[in-house]
């Protein structure tokens, strides 16, 4: 029962506690359990070990001429002074009896339980030899178990080999595509700034500024678990970077929204060029005026979840148009962001500054989804 419950709990240890009770039941002064090791049915491997043998100094292994001679004969065997070619190692208790006792998988013996004693104290008689023939069926039972869960695990590590492949391929095809969206923006932030710029130095501070800002959303990207992108986090970012932060004059607000890269990349863009907007011309440069930012999430007659952001400035005296001075801002807001996001925008100049409204889907599309930034 003791051997059934093991086996039950811990078949990886049947075998050791086979010798151990062996052992345990002075049965015998050492006892060990040998299996075979190749298909010449010559090289054993020894899987379990107990008694005087586990103690010596040095490795103790029943000779394989032993076991051979065994299996050969496929019964069991009792060798009386064996001699030392029944060891492989040297040193140690010797060997005054042997019994060797073949068990099976299927019609074939795979393995041997030996036991020795090393003195004349212990002499192995019949009823040995019927106790370890009831014992080799348990050691075969054992074996079955092993060589199933052996199977198991190879499948097991064989599917998860095939699944993190499959993670893999994914993972990379979705690197690829983020790569190739992210240098598709970066042609486009880059043609259309050279293009609406006056000078070489204006293009390059520019340019820098907005490839800060893309930076600063994947900086937000590569910290997330999920690849998600808080929206607050990018607007505080954003504004942190030019020194901005909660007061009375600044409003941020707005319940919990998560962004995928390419909405956050996008989105992320027309906060930074309002933001550059507001410190040169709008409510961050003018004392007294007040920038308002709030957002929404609602749902559309499609089931769709709608964000719905606000820039509003007040206070602000004389605003010329986002972005004038190169057209960017501007561009970026009314036209790429309908064509990426499919977003809806408003962009309006009136007497207290700028008020800008983004109304876009926020499902999370995934990298695969991404859509190609509009050529320059």
């Amino acid at each position: 029962m003791l051997l059934a419950s093991a086996l039950a709990k811990q078949p990886e240890r049947a075998a050791q506690d086979l010798c151990d009770l062996l052992v345990d039941s002075d049965l015998a002064h050492s006892a060990g359990i040998s299996v075979l090791a190749g298909s010449d049915r010559q090289r054993f491997r020894e899987i379990a070990l107990a008694g005087a043998w586990s103690r010596a100094r040095g490795a103790r292994s029943l000779g394989a001429q032993s076991c051979h001679r065994a299996i050969t004969q496929d019964r069991p065997l009792l060798l009386e002074q064996p001699g030392p070619h029944c060891s492989e190692a040297r040193g140690g208790a010797p060997v005054h009896e042997a019994l060797l006792v073949p068990f099976h998988h299927g019609a074939s013996p795979v393995g041997i339980i030996w036991l020795l004693s090393h003195d004349e104290r212990r002499a192995f008689d019949s009823e040995d030899l019927r106790l370890m023939g009831s014992l080799s069926r348990f050691a075969s039972a054992a074996y079955r178990v092993n060589a199933i869960a052996h199977v198991e695990r190879q499948q097991s590590f064989a599917q998860a080999a095939r699944q993190s492949m499959e993670r893999q391929k994914v993972l990379v095809a979705e690197l690829q595509h983020r790569v190739r969206n992210m240098l598709s923006i970066v042609r486009y932030v880059f043609s259309r700034t050279v293009e609406t710029s006056a000078d070489i130095e204006d293009a390059s501070m520019h340019f820098k500024g907005r490839l800060d800002a893309l930076a600063r959303t994947q900086v937000i990207v590569a910290q997330s678990p999920s690849g998600l992108i808080d929206l607050e986090v990018m607007i505080r970012d954003e504004l942190l970077s030019v020194g901005q932060g909660d007061g009375a004059t600044l409003i941020i607000d707005g319940p919990p929204v998560q962004l995928d890269t390419v909405a956050a990349e996008n989105i992320g863009l027309a906060i930074h060029e309002l933001t550059m907007n507001a410190i040169k011309f709008g409510a961050l440069r003018v004392p007294g005026a007040t920038l308002d930012i709030r957002w929404s999430v609602n749902m559309d007659e499609r089931a769709r979840r709608i964000l719905n952001l606000r820039w509003i400035e007040t206070g602000v005296p004389i605003v010329p148009v986002v972005g004038q001075r190169d057209g960017f801002g501007k561009e970026l807001i009314e036209k790429a962001l309908p064509y990426r996001l499919g977003a809806e925008t408003r962009l309006d100049i009136h007497g207290g500054g700028v008020r800008c409204v983004i109304s876009t889907p926020i499902e999370t599309r995934g990298a695969a989804a991404a859509m190609e930034a509009p050529d320059a």
